[in-house]
């Protein structure tokens, strides 16, 4: 149920100045507010009935986490709404975390074959950094900011958690090895590799959707330069253009590419934005031989 406060008022109190004047500059605008955040309330109290929080504490939770209206319609309201009540230590949500979210973490722990007492070794490790907060430092579930999937981010905390674990026991993570992401072998950095293992399907269509979407200018521009080693000085005489030119090119092409590959990946892999730059940094250094691979089976 809705307060007779407006939802608008808890909302705008708690956001940030640029959008307190973006959105509370006109009674047609805190009309429209006050409808969207009255949605977003529904869909969040449908997803988790058990849950007994307040909508102006919840749109007050929200309001610091988008930067515009448009980031609140695609919030994913259930999430943000389960992580807030984790945050208010609210009694449902707890349950909810220890029936539904911990279990979740099971089959992305498999995979790096971690020892029993190490699994939940990781799982209280989790407790203790995202509900409870490390010296100073909040809960690290309030970084969780709605625009992915909770459980997607959950299980990237999780698999970083346990491999600092394991690097600091100077141990190696056994994960089978894959050439979708990168040309390294066994000898990967054991964060890689896991990412290798759960999002290479998806890594793999995202790149070459991206790669077939190009002209077939870019294609040549990108194999003539990776494929075939041809530097600037020897594409401007190819094509008779000024290096500056080329070099615009080239560049254009490449992040086309990888702005293509990113927007597919992320509604694939279902990971939100923070999420996918993680990743792609991850493999960043060795996206040229991804690249090279996808243009030489072209």
């Amino acid at each position: 149920m809705l307060p007779e406060r407006p939802l608008s008022a808890a909302f705008l109190g708690a956001a940030a100045e640029p959008l307190r004047a973006e959105l509370g500059s006109a009674p047609w605008t805190l009309e429209a507010l006050e409808k969207t955040l009255g949605d977003l309330v529904r869909e969040a109290q449908k997803a988790y009935p058990t849950i007994a929080l307040g909508a102006e504490s919840f749109v007050a939770y929200v309001a610091p986490r988008v930067r515009s209206e448009v980031e609140l319609r695609q919030l994913r309201a259930g999430d943000v709404y389960l992580a807030c009540a984790l945050v208010a230590r609210e009694r449902s949500a707890l349950q909810i975390w220890e029936s539904q979210l911990v279990p979740s973490l099971d089959p992305a722990l498999a995979k790096m074959r971690l020892a029993p007492e190490r699994v939940l070794e990781v799982k209280q490790l989790l407790r203790a950094q995202l509900l409870v907060g490390e010296g100073s430092s909040p809960p690290r579930i309030t970084s969780f900011t709605g625009h992915g999937d909770l459980h997607g981010w959950l299980r990237v905390t999780a698999v970083r958690a346990a491999l600092k674990l394991l690097r600091r026991e100077k141990r190696e993570v056994l994960v089978d090895g894959d050439t979708v992401l990168a040309d390294r072998t066994s000898g990967d950095d054991p964060e890689l590799s896991y990412i290798k293992e759960v999002y290479r399907a998806q890594f793999k269509s995202a790149f070459q959707f991206a790669l077939d979407s190009l002209s077939d200018r870019e294609k040549n521009l990108l194999r003539q330069n990776i494929v075939d080693g041809l530097g600037i000085d020897d594409l401007a005489g190819l094509y008779r253009a000024h290096r500056a030119t080329v070099a615009r090119w080239l560049a254009a092409a490449r992040e086309t590419l990888l702005r293509r590959a990113r927007e597919r990946f992320m509604q694939h892999a279902r990971i939100g934005s923070a999420e996918c730059n993680s990743i792609l940094r991850m493999v960043h250094s060795q996206l040229d031989g991804t690249i090279r691979r996808r243009l030489q089976s072209a």
